[in-house]
This record gives structure tokens, C-alpha cells and sequence, in this order.
């Protein structure tokens, strides 16, 4: 698996979506709250978006299974390109609540596109191995999302500021999941 342009492909795509996503999670509240929602809506919210998460695991799995891991992944990094964008471009209460859905909806479908990608790619005979180290992916995202928030925040005094980033990693994660999310030979 590891000598497969495939994996690494994955991994980095695995990343970027874990990456955008957990950094939504860890600046909800403060994101909210920045656009002008009230501290205890704002809190509110972060549970309805955790729906959108636990809902983005079966719809991208189903989508993984119909349409293919690497069209899948790519509707993934368009979707969160456009929520970036949004959120970006045109800040506000309403922009807010359909982008976060979106990006914690993205963020629980790469926790579908994932493993049924390493199955489908590299078999299930070593499952357990291989998708181990692709799941390493999810916690360097954890790692990079909230320190990268920080890092924006504090050097421009808002989380706004994350979301020029995002859509840029987005859009290098359709370019990487175009290239070399296909079946290793």
C-alpha cells in the first residue's frame, strides 16, 4: 500500500478534509459569535452541526459506494470550498449556519470516504493495518485544524481570516483527489 501513489494521495486527501473540518469544530462558538450570534444560540448550534456530522457519514458512504471514492472526494473539496468561500466572502448569521453544516457534514463524510476507500483500494485482507495508517491522517488534521485557527487568530485578531486558507486547501484537495485518487494497479 505504501508504494502506491494511491495511499499517499488518500492520506493527503484524508488530511485537508480532516483538517477543514475539525478546524469548523474548534471554532464554531467563536466564529458565531464573531458574525453576531449570541454566546448561548451560538452554543446551540454546535449540536445541530454535530448532526450534520453524524449525518455525513452514511450519505458520503453511500455516495462513496454509487459514485466512486475519487468523484466522492472531490464533491467533498468542492463542498468545502464553497462553505470556505461563503464564510470568506460574505460573513454572516445565515452564511454561518449553512457553511459550518456543510463543513462538519464534510468532515463526517472523509470519516466514510476513508475507510471504504482503503478497503476498495488495498483489500480487506490487512484492513486493520493499513487503514491504521491512513487514519494517521485524521490525527495530524486534529493536530493542524485548531493550531492553524490559533495561529489566524491571533495574528490577525479574527477567525475569520481561516477561511481564505481553507478554500485554498480545499481546492488543492480536489486537484490531489483528481490525480491520484484512482485504484493502484
Amino acid at each position: 500500500m505504501v508504494r502506491t501513489l494511491s495511499f499517499y494521495g488518500l492520506w493527503i486527501c484524508f488530511f485537508i478534509g480532516c483538517l477543514a473540518g475539525l478546524l469548523a469544530i474548534s471554532v464554531a462558538k467563536p466564529v458565531g459569535m464573531e458574525v453576531g450570534i449570541a454566546t448561548g444560540f451560538a452554543t446551540m448550534l454546535v449540536c445541530v452541526f454535530a448532526i450534520f456530522n453524524g449525518g455525513g457519514r452514511p450519505v458520503f458512504g453511500a455516495m462513496t459506494d454509487r459514485f466512486t471514492p475519487r468523484n466522492t472526494a472531490m464533491i467533498s473539496f468542492v463542498l468545502i470550498a464553497m462553505a470556505a468561500f461563503l464564510l470568506w466572502q460574505v460573513p454572516g448569521v445565515i452564511t454561518f449556519v449553512f457553511a459550518f453544516a456543510i463543513l462538519w457534514g464534510c468532515l463526517g463524510g472523509w470519516l466514510a470516504i476513508a475507510p471504504t476507500t482503503t478497503g476498495s483500494y488495498f483489500g480487506t485482507c490487512d484492513y486493520p493495518r493499513c487503514y491504521g495508517l491512513v487514519f494517521l491522517a485524521y490525527g495530524a488534521g486534529a493536530i493542524a485544524g485548531p493550531q492553524l485557527a490559533g495561529l489566524i487568530k491571533t495574528t490577525t485578531g479574527t477567525y475569520m481570516g481561516v477561511f481564505s486558507y481553507v478554500f485554498v486547501l480545499a481546492l488543492v484537495g480536489l486537484a490531489i483527489a483528481y490525480f491520484t485518487m484512482k485504484p493502484p494497479k
